[in-house]
């Protein structure tokens, strides 16, 4: 995967669209809250249920970046 695609993409799960990805070996990594997305046969996977919570993150809604969105 190209970097100058890989800056393109966003974090589907951020409500504002800030989170940027960056591969890391298997997963592009949201670099706000660290939720990885797989990457099957060469293409990312950026749906939501895809998605592999951070360990000390029990649902979606508990993201630094859902919080801040319904706080604001």
């Amino acid at each position: 995967m190209e970097q100058t695609f890989l800056d393109t993409l966003r974090c589907p799960i951020d409500p504002k669209r800030e989170g940027t990805l960056v591969r890391d070996r298997e997963n592009l990594v949201c670099q706000c809250c660290n939720v990885l997305f797989p990457v099957k046969q060469g293409l990312p996977v950026l749906i939501a249920s895809e998605a592999v919570l951070p360990d000390n993150c029990p649902s979606i809604d508990r993201l630094p970046c859902r919080r801040r969105a319904k706080t604001r």
